[in-house]
């Protein structure tokens, strides 16, 4: 029969050449591994549709010929049933091996069905109805990303002045910043963003404007680094939640916050005049504080001393008073006593601190004894107070003179 003529079959006797001693490469289920005409290697798997296409011109040239008599040649044979269903099983195969798909962990995976979303699968391996029907995105939701703003000429903007602003006292300072981010909503991402990196560097941009807007030069370039930082982060992420676009900002991050190149000189000079005005006030500050301590400690010792005076004096005056007393109590008692007693003891208190020379009155002038009077020992300090025994002993002395 005509299609049993493996020759002429499409599909070829297993492992035998034709005629032009061509090996089985021209069947699409040959032996694996075989050898293209041309000597390069073989395409691997059957390329469905060239075959469909080579069946279909036999399967006309078929139709159109013949036998043509006893002497004539047979033409192109038709595939037999179980070729085609073994093609069209193939085929349905292929096409619903579209619908098979794995997602990796750290990736989520949207199906869409006719171009709208149907469903999010997270990591495993899953199965869908075949294109066109459904398809799928795979969507990587834990890489964190980045988008440089300045860097010109390093991985960042092409704008030359996208990296310059304006201060809040009228400077300009040069910044140049990354933002990183990573994606929190599969589906607000791929349906509300077209593009996700352009969007971020556009509202970084203008969010690190507004920020730098509201503060001094010299605050952004030293103590608020930090400060600047965060508040764009946070003004950032708010932006964008506002277009939902399903994307979380990380961090920003700082990495060159100065003046421009042209006025780098002149704004050097004008911080090393702060820094001296800062170290001027300052040592100004401290010899204040010392001088107003110490001055403050001086009045409270003086007050101290003069409150301990007073309460020295008072209790004088009253320990004075409360003797006063207890003598004129005595004195009411025996007046007469108290006098003597009281001119005793202040007669010995007054010539207890004076030089005296005692002469007896019985050594008078009618004696011939001429006083001497020691003027030079009168004119000398008082010398301590001796002893009784001495102090009797130099009265005998001054008798006998």
């Amino acid at each position: 029969m005509p299609w049993n003529d493996q020759n002429n079959s499409p599909w070829g006797k297993p492992g035998g050449t034709d005629k032009n001693n061509a090996s089985d490469s021209q069947s699409p289920w040959g032996k694996p591994g075989g050898q293209r005409p041309g000597g390069g290697p073989r395409p691997v798997g059957p390329d469905l549709e060239d075959q469909l296409k080579k069946m279909q011109e036999r399967f006309r040239g078929g139709r159109g010929g013949g036998s043509g008599g006893a002497g004539g040649s047979t033409g192109p044979k038709l595939p037999t049933a179980y070729g085609v269903t073994v093609i069209a099983v193939l085929g349905l195969l292929a096409w619903a091996s579209t619908g098979v798909f794995i997602v990796d962990a750290g990736e989520e995976a949207v199906i869409m069905r006719f171009g709208r979303e149907a469903s999010v699968r997270g990591a495993g391996f899953h199965v869908h109805l075949p294109q066109p029907i459904e398809s799928h995105v795979i969507v990587p939701i834990e890489s964190v990303n980045r988008v440089n703003i300045g860097f010109t000429g390093q991985g960042g903007g092409d704008v030359p002045n996208e990296s310059l602003m304006l201060t809040g006292d009228e400077n300009i300072v040069d910044i140049d910043f990354s933002v990183l981010w990573r994606i929190s909503d599969t589906s607000n991402f791929l349906f509300n963003v077209v593009d996700p990196e352009g969007t971020i560097k556009a509202v970084a941009e203008s969010a690190m404007r507004e920020v730098v807007g509201k503060r001094n030069l010299e605050a952004i370039i030293t103590r608020e680094r930090d400060l600047v930082q965060q508040e764009t982060l946070e003004l950032i992420q708010r932006t964008l939640d506002s277009y939902k676009a399903g994307i979380l900002i990380t961090q920003v991050q700082l990495s060159e916050a100065g003046p421009p190149q042209q006025v780098i000189d002149a704004f050097r000079d004008v911080v090393s005049a702060q820094q001296d005005a800062d170290t001027n006030r300052n040592q100004a500050t401290g010899y204040r504080n010392r001088i107003v301590t110490e001055a403050r400690g001086e009045a409270a010792r003086i007050l101290q001393d003069a409150e301990a005076y007073r309460e020295s004096v008072v209790r004088d005056a009253n320990g004075e008073a409360e003797r006063f007393n207890l003598i004129y109590a005595q004195y009411r008692t025996a007046p007469r006593v108290t006098r003597e007693r009281m001119y005793l003891e202040t007669m010995e208190r007054v010539l207890g601190r004076s030089q005296k020379v005692i002469i007896d009155g019985k050594g008078g002038t009618g004696s011939g004894v001429l006083p001497f009077l020691p003027l030079d020992r009168l004119l000398t300090p008082p010398a301590p107070q001796r002893a009784p025994a001495q102090q009797q002993s130099q009265q005998q002395t001054g008798g006998a003179q």
